[in-house]
């Protein structure tokens, strides 16, 4: 296994900082839809339906286009792919609100606006796509790997103080138009996109005429840690989809309140999460075994508070555990596909992992809701089981390929 030097060039801390913007960004990217597009959608006379297909095409896309990003990321160099992915996102959303204004004003017909929007989002899907692995694989590339789990928990804690900012951002710049959150977004890309492009470094890359030799995907060990991949997000977006309804069911609130015990009991989830990943991995240095039994033994617990703690302020400590151990999981398991991997087939294994997330981002609400349609418990029972066979399938390759995780 070829481990990775510390990058000692003087643009390293800016490097670094810049690219963990670029996350926040993308996560601002793919989560302000959700409150921006719903609204002006039903406004310019765009079926609910209509509107859900635009945000499925986008998420449809990203899996696909993930895929395909690891091999382009070599040959252009992984620079060259966050500022390609940056600039694509910051005219894609930027054209979006452009097609969106006017279509408010009347000069475009609900059904021309559909058709442009839907075509945006695709292209803005696949340069996303890009911006994760090529940062991920950069990062990993200039990083100690002692410090490679830290790296991988700032890079989840980043992307995912985006995704909490983007509802917030476009609740509060849409009080100064509907459209007015897609251009500022647009133009907060195209600075990142400008400032990797003049202090962003990256002495380390060799374009690579030749491809590198192809990871099994099947033979190789690190399939098991793809799976657990998907099975967290899917774990994530699952319990983002069936919170509603369980609080709604199980304390009997109207719309009102639910939506407000709901927002209360995300932002809970995502804080815990964000900061196990930006202060207790990196302060302690914890490791691949220590993460993900961790991550499991939190997150059993979590489910099981769902379950016994039939309180409001249970369903808030509930929350809080699942966020946390999801903090432990997410960088253990990303840290130890890292470790299974040559350094040359990295960006490969970061797209493919991308793609998998995407596959458990969109299968979760589906899945999760289909459970909690069989009974309150039996989602929880459900991702209980989940972690225990991650567990078992840990220990598995631990014992198998031990030296790469110690």
């Amino acid at each position: 296994m070829n481990h990775s030097e510390t990058y000692s060039s003087p643009y390293v801390a800016t490097s670094r900082w810049l690219l963990l913007i670029c996350l926040t960004i993308a996560g601002i990217g793919q989560s302000f839809v959700f409150t921006s597009l719903p609204p002006i959608g039903r406004e310019i006379g765009l079926s609910d339906v209509r509107i859900s297909t635009l945000i499925t095409a986008g998420a449809a896309t990203f899996v696909v286009a993930s895929f395909f990003w690891g091999g382009i990321i070599n040959r252009i160099g992984r620079v060259r792919a966050v500022i390609i992915g940056m600039s694509s996102y910051a005219l894609t959303i930027s054209a979006t609100g452009f097609v969106l204004q006017n279509a408010l004003q009347g000069h475009f017909t609900a059904q021309q606006t559909y058709l442009m929007v839907f075509s945006l989002r695709i292209i803005f899907s696949m340069g996303i796509a890009g911006i994760l692995p090529s940062i991920q694989t950069y990062l990993i590339a200039h990083t100690d790997i002692k410090q490679r789990s830290a790296t991988i928990a700032l890079i989840g804690a980043s992307f995912s103080m985006g995704m909490i900012l983007g509802p917030a951002f476009a609740a509060l710049l849409s009080n100064l138009g509907l459209t007015v959150p897609f251009y500022i977004i647009g133009i907060l890309a195209g600075c990142a996109s400008l400032l990797v492009a003049l202090y962003t470094k990256d002495g380390k890359h060799v374009r690579q005429l030749e491809k590198p030799a192809r990871i099994n995907w099947l033979t190789q060990p690190v399939m098991p840690f793809l799976c657990m991949s998907t099975l967290a997000l899917l774990s994530v977006t699952g319990i983002q989809q069936i919170m509603g309804f369980l609080i709604q069911d199980r304390f009997h609130l109207d719309v009102v309140q639910t939506t407000h015990q709901l927002g209360a009991a995300m932002m809970t989830m995502s804080c815990f999460s964000i900061l196990v990943q930006l202060i207790l991995v990196p302060r302690f240095k914890l490791g691949v075994v220590t993460l993900i039994f961790a991550g499991v033994s939190v997150g059993i617990f979590a489910h099981c508070v769902f379950l016994f703690w039939q309180s409001l302020f249970g369903v808030f400590v509930a929350m809080a555990l699942f966020g946390a151990g999801f903090g432990f999981l997410f960088p253990g398991i990303i840290t130890a596909q890292t470790l299974l991997v040559k350094d040359d087939q990295q960006s490969r294994l970061a797209s493919m992992n991308a793609s998998m997330q995407g596959l458990g981002a969109a299968l979760g609400p589906v899945i999760m809701a289909s459970f909690y349609q069989l009974g309150q418990a039996v989602p929880f029972l459900a991702l209980i089981l989940s972690l225990v066979g991650m567990c078992c399938v840990f220990v598995y390759c631990r014992a198998k390929f031990g030296a790469a995780f110690d």
